[in-house]
């Protein structure tokens, strides 16, 4: 029985590393957009909903305090979830209800 001496030099501990490297970046690119479900639902982070209301963190603990927006705190995490934020934009939506109008190629009006 014969005894190969492998080191990170051969083309398998190459491969073999390029494969963990590979698979190291792609775990840490799945833990970073991964959302669980607690009870069918997903939840935001305090960044997550920050961006997606355009708002800053001040911003958003003024939401909390004031009950605008719910939450829950779950092993000192504060958490939001998704369907409430939804909820919150489709109820402060503002339609333009403008009407445009063509009068010609050249002109427009619009009424309020």
């Amino acid at each position: 029985m014969e005894h190969e001496i492998v080191n990170r030099e051969t083309p398998e501990m190459k491969e073999l590393i390029s494969g963990i490297k590979e698979m190291t970046k792609r775990l840490k690119e799945i833990a970073e957009t991964h959302r669980p479900l607690f009870g069918g639902e997903i939840y935001l982070t305090g960044r997550e909903v920050c961006e997606r209301l355009f708002i800053s963190p001040r911003t958003l603990q003024d939401y909390r305090d004031k009950g605008v927006i719910p939450y829950t705190q779950i092993a000192g995490k504060i958490l939001y979830r998704l369907s409430d934020i939804d909820q919150l934009q489709q109820e402060n939506y503002k339609s333009t209800n403008k009407i445009s109008v063509s009068i010609s190629t050249k002109c427009r009006l619009i009424l309020d």
